[in-house]
């Protein structure tokens, strides 16, 4: 009697045990996470590559412009070291002043366009990047997630590729621009 007494009491606590394990994971919310690659949504979105080909025939003078100018720097430089042996002390001296302050002035160009460009691109992605954060926003409340995250944000070392939903947001971008060119069309 006493150990049929024991054995009731063992499995009471067991079945208390796994009921209130159950209980307990009833309560628990899922957690359900998801990462974007907010580069590649760029790159591969419509109105991202539409930005990326407007930057790029914008600076494409100032770029040309750049090259010319970097190769007159290098020739510049190659006569100066073909030639500078032959000349006198004095010449030699001004050719190489020369030639330190045409790089200086085409470092601080090119200092100066990259910024320009930086500056150009910001501003161009300011609102492609504001319309993507309502896409994530709406796909992160319609599919239940919990946390949508940048792949490439510090402490993200592994990401399995089935919560990777960065080409249903460039999907549902690409969508809502083509959908919102069709209404200014009409």
């Amino acid at each position: 009697m006493k150990g049929c007494l024991s054995s009731i009491t063992v499995l009471v606590f067991l079945l208390t045990a796994v009921l209130w394990c159950n209980v307990a994971a009833k309560e628990t919310p899922q957690v359900k996470i998801a990462v974007i690659n907010m580069q590649k949504v760029v790159r591969k979105s419509i109105a991202g590559q539409r930005a990326m080909e407007a930057l790029n025939k914008k600076f494409e003078s100032l770029k040309e412009k750049l090259r010319a100018e970097q190769d007159e720097i290098k020739a510049f430089k190659e006569d100066l070291e073909k030639k500078g042996p032959l000349m006198n002390e004095a010449a030699r001296a001004e050719k190489e002043r020369e030639y330190k302050k045409a790089l200086r002035d085409f470092k601080d160009q090119s200092d100066d366009a990259q910024f320009e460009m930086r500056q150009a691109e910001n501003k161009k992605m300011e609102p492609i990047l504001k319309e993507l954060e309502k896409v994530v926003n709406r796909i992160g409340e319609e599919g239940g997630y919990t946390l949508i995250l940048e792949n490439n944000m510090p402490g993200i070392y592994f990401i399995d590729s089935d919560v990777d939903i960065t080409n249903e947001v460039i999907k549902a971008y690409d969508n809502e621009v083509k959908s919102k060119t069709e209404k200014d069309k009409k």
